[in-house]
């Protein structure tokens, strides 16, 4: 049997200071560093705001998870607003069956998790901070 994975793209883009990281394919211990970088330099750096669109993203293993937590806890101690707006199947699920669904800032698509992040700059209570039903 052949095996067919879809390479991991990560592609970033701002708007009004908010940064967007879109992650599509396969994320794994291979690319989890790169998603790593990718998230924590504008947080690090100050930005209004950081999403992680993963709605494009067929695979998500712990490690990828992992970079997940550590970028909303890096954020939350810079009080930089973070959303996760995760695919249904391949990330919305395993977070939801760790119980991480509970802690993490996700939003059902991308523009979701974009108006919650400039929702929480503009100064309106509780926008990123709990989690959505993905």
């Amino acid at each position: 049997m052949t095996e067919h994975r879809t390479a991991p793209e990560l592609s970033t883009s701002t708007d009004a200071g908010i940064v967007t990281v879109r992650c599509t394919g396969e994320l794994d211990l291979g690319s989890a560093r790169r998603l790593r970088d990718r998230l924590l330099a504008p947080i690090r750096a100050g930005a209004r705001g950081v999403v992680a669109d993963l709605t494009g993203t067929t695979f998500c293993d712990s490690t990828v998870l992992s970079v997940l937590v550590e970028a909303h806890r890096d954020a939350d101690a810079r009080n930089v607003a973070f959303a996760i707006a995760p695919d249904d199947v391949a990330v919305a699920r395993p977070l939801h069956i760790l119980g991480l669904a509970e802690t993490l800032p996700l939003h059902p698509g991308r523009a979701a998790a974009q108006a919650a992040v400039a929702e929480a700059h503009s100064g309106t209570p509780g926008a990123v901070s709990g989690p959505c039903s993905a």
